[in-house]
């Protein structure tokens, strides 16, 4: 049988190795995006797994906090424009609540991992130049720049001047790292000019030289990833599509880490982009979704499993007005995964149940959490903004979600996912999605058909009889609907218009059970019984 595609991977690792470093990272040049988090965390899956296996593996990730700022995304003040081209450790916090840009959006990060339980050791890329991390891997990028200038010719088609070297102090006089020029150097000081015009900053003119020593500038991004590798004993990475691409930053950096570094190149995961809404996402344009986002609505296992449950190389397109789908398909694979849904497909049963395995934040329960569908939780919170526990429960049994007595830590996730559905209607939901019970049922009599008004009484009338099991109460509405020689659909569309005026809407027998079925004989009986008159 098929693998997952982590334990396929895992499998080509542990066959050229038994210890690992897994090392993932990220720029912090704003907000992380959840397509940000793909990083970190496949680099912990993968860890976690070559561990399971006997095997040895840390998951590290780095803060590329040395990096030069190239835009302000929103909805920072664009006076922030003033900092472009110095290096994220150096601007100030927009939002005045930590020591610098890198430390807040760091942090932002970070919490994010911590949200979805990953064990990923951080690394500041500013604290690695300052505490000798990466000095060996600069002195010998300096001592063979030729190399290096021969490589990324050769492989990347850039051409670099002859006094070109892969390093980028921070300019004395501006502060800007983006607009430097290194062009000599006498054992650990380098020369350089703030010349540069990288089209988001211009060099100030300053000509001065710094000490590789004091961690006042960076390599140049392919030689530091290379750098990287070897300083750290790199084995794995993950990282995005357009790293992987002919003659692009892998390719280089692979290279120079063997022909300058004399390291091995880790072995590549290569993932695609998650697009948001079609597009790219862009966080200088604003286009981006959040990890912090996600959370207000859906829980870090679905955020997880959002990676897991396809291949890397596989197309990812979010739409959060879609969010409800995504949601149903977790809750499947739970199901399954504790042999609640039995699904016909031996090898889509296994790769579902891997994939909710592998999105949990630890190890999953032994026993199957109570469920309330994300796409029933839309409808409560709208039919009651502020509905107890006590009626929940009471819905919830009606429905046949529940089917033991609930613990502490069910009722503390219904409540959850009842504040995740409040706050996606609020902000994200679609009209479709918005429910609104007719204040006067009447007014649609005139487009029934007598057929489906005659369905509406005869259903008024069942409801009337007891209080039915919802998946019997579905079945006796097709048979009402085969006596009366009515389409099924119609009857369906006759009664989500007597309830809402539309022809369409969530589940019926849920939707009755959540209104009360009393309140749901009067809507059908006003329908059905009367018109009003012009």
């Amino acid at each position: 049988m098929k693998e997952h595609w982590l334990d396929e991977f895992v499998n080509t690792v542990l066959d050229r190795f038994k210890e690992h470093v897994v090392a993932s990272g990220t720029s912090i040049s704003g907000s992380a995006h959840i397509g940000n988090i793909a990083d970190p965390l496949f680099a912990h899956a993968i860890a976690v797994e070559i561990r399971r296996r006997g095997g040895k593996a840390v998951a590290l990730w780095v803060a590329d906090d040395m990096d030069p700022l190239d835009s302000v995304p929103p909805p920072i003040p664009r006076e922030f424009n003033r900092y472009l081209g110095m290096p994220y450790v150096d601007i100030p916090d927009p939002y005045k609540c930590c020591r610098s840009w890198a430390e807040h959006f760091t942090r932002e990060f970070l919490d994010a991992t911590e949200k979805l339980g990953l064990d990923v050791k951080y690394l500041s890329g500013a604290v690695m130049y300052r505490d000798g991390t990466y000095l060996p891997w600069i002195r010998m990028a300096l001592e063979k720049a030729g190399n290096i200038r021969t490589i990324l010719l050769r492989v990347s088609g850039t051409s670099k001047p002859s006094d070109w070297l892969p390093y980028m102090p921070v300019c004395e006089n501006c502060g800007k790292i983006g607009t430097t020029y290194a062009y000599d150097f006498q054992g650990d000081k380098v020369l350089y000019e703030c010349t540069m015009d990288v089209g988001y900053a211009k060099g100030c003119g300053y000509r001065g030289e710094c000490d590789v020593k004091d961690g006042r500038g960076k390599l140049q991004w392919r030689v530091e990833w290379a750098a990287r590798w070897a300083a750290l004993n790199v084995t794995i990475e993950p990282f995005g599509k357009e790293h992987a691409a002919a003659g692009g930053s892998y390719d280089t950096s692979k290279v120079i880490v063997k022909d300058v570094f004399n390291k091995e190149p880790p072995i590549p995961l290569t993932y695609e982009h998650v697009m948001i809404n079609g597009k790219k996402m862009s966080k200088s344009r604003g286009n981006i979704f959040t990890p912090q986002q996600w959370f207000e609505i859906a829980p870090p296992q679905a955020l997880k499993f959002f990676f897991f449950r396809v291949h890397p190389m596989r197309h990812k397109d979010f739409r959060v007005e879609d969010l409800p789908s995504l949601m149903s398909e977790y809750e499947r694979a739970e199901r399954i995964y504790y042999g609640f849904e039995v699904v016909s497909d031996p090898k889509l049963m296994a790769l579902a149940k891997r994939s909710y395995e592998l999105s949990q934040v630890g190890e999953p329960g032994n026993v199957m959490p109570i469920q309330l569908p994300y796409d029933f939780a839309v409808v409560l919170v709208q039919l009651y903004p502020n509905i107890s526990v006590e009626r929940l429960l009471e819905i919830l049994r009606l429905t046949g979600h529940i089917w033991r007595e609930p613990t502490k830590e069910d009722i503390d996730r219904l409540v959850t996912r009842l504040n995740h559905a409040s706050t996606w209607i609020k902000k994200y939901a679609p009209e479709g999605a918005k429910i609104k019970l007719l204040e006067d049922p009447s007014l649609i009599s005139n487009v029934l058909s007598d057929n489906q008004k005659r369905a509406l009484i005869k259903a008024a009338e069942l409801l009337l009889e007891r209080e039915w099991d919802v998946n019997e109460l579905n079945n006796k509405f097709f048979e009402l609907s085969r006596t009366l020689s009515l389409p099924p659909h119609e009857f369906f569309e006759a009664a989500y218009l007597a309830l809402m005026g539309k022809k369409s809407g969530p589940r019926l027998v849920n939707f009755i059970a959540a209104m009360g079925r009393e309140k749901v004989v009067r809507y059908f009986l006003a329908a059905a019984t009367s018109a009003k008159s012009g």
